[in-house]
């Protein structure tokens, strides 16, 4: 409780963070100090903050999880016990490609991990993952916009995906084309992610760095199938990633010309679960799905080198 405190910042999200009530986590913190026998908090109003002691205390027990993950997972790999529990977050476009493959095979091939899924965006997903709340996270990475990394992160790049500017199939009156000069698209309207999301950034990088204009964002949802009905009315266009609008048949998606715009889905977990049997089941399952994707495809492939740190 008191890491996750230091993480969050207040009790009421340790509490929601946790699943515990705000008065079990203050009662819980309160019997920590007096174990200790030093003040761990210092609180003004409704806020708190660690004391000087309070932030040595955290700083260990983030060491102690960690070694207590690491070595439990080798004890498993000493008794050969593949079975365990296995959190997941996963962001909704890869989930849509990977989750159902990924979850077919382990029921075939390692029925004794359990797996819970669950639809978070990055960056909450790599905090949780700190924080010990989850144990796996498939995430997104847009390119040239990097997902900061931390000593304890784990990270392998699975696939690298295209990002196509979605289209209703009548968007042009003519011949649809091959690819699309993203200079042209300056004054229409856009749909994407809500403000500060990876994807809102990314579509302002883009249309900003190579079209040389702000996008006119008239739309906006974190949910790709919104996106999704937005681009299929026509009223607007969006940039959505390659497995996803191929199998929308309201979409076209188009490449833009002159340069390939791509996403990285990556795997992380915490360097002290790497070991772990259930974890790398996981693992081999998503990297088999994702090989199977990219069979007869360049605008997805796999990335072969492991990336980690």
């Amino acid at each position: 409780m008191l890491y996750q405190l230091s993480r969050s910042g207040t009790i009421a999200a340790t509490a929601e963070a946790l699943s515990y009530s705000h008065s079990s986590v203050s009662a819980q913190l309160a019997e920590l100090e007096r174990e200790v026998g030093a003040p761990l908090l210092e609180r003004a109003g409704r806020s708190v903050s660690l004391t000087p002691a309070g932030v040595i205390l955290a700083a260990h027990a983030e060491k102690a999880m960690a070694a207590d993950e690491a070595a439990l997972a080798q004890v498993a790999a000493v008794g050969n016990t593949t079975g365990g529990d296995v959190r997941i977050t996963f962001v909704q476009t890869p989930a849509i490609a990977l989750l159902a493959g990924t979850l077919n095979r382990l029921a075939q091939d390692s029925p004794e991990v359990h797996v819970s899924v669950v639809q978070a965006e990055t960056a909450p997903a790599m905090d949780d993952l700190r924080a010990h709340l989850v144990d796996l996270v498939v995430g997104i990475e847009y390119e040239p916009l990097p997902v900061g990394r931390q000593a304890q992160d784990d990270r392998h790049d699975l696939l690298r995906e295209r990002m196509v500017v979605g289209v209703a199939p009548g968007w042009w009156a003519s011949t649809m084309p091959s690819s699309v000069d993203l200079v042209s698209l300056r004054d229409h309207a856009w749909a994407t992610g809500h403000l500060g999301t990876g994807l809102e950034s990314y579509l302002r990088n883009v249309c900003n760095r190579i079209g040389g204009f702000d996008p006119r964002i008239d739309h906006r949802s974190d949910d790709a199938l919104i996106l999704s009905a937005l681009v299929s009315s026509g009223r607007a266009i969006a940039l959505l990633p390659a497995l996803f609008a191929a199998q929308e048949p309201a979409i076209v998606g188009l490449p833009v010309r002159g340069v390939d715009l791509r996403r990285t889905i990556f795997i992380a977990t915490r360097r002290s679960a790497r070991q772990s049997s259930a974890v790398r089941a996981v693992r081999k399952a998503l990297s088999e799905t994702a090989e199977e994707l990219t069979r007869s495809r360049d605008d997805v492939t796999m990335v072969r080198a492991s990336s980690r740190g």
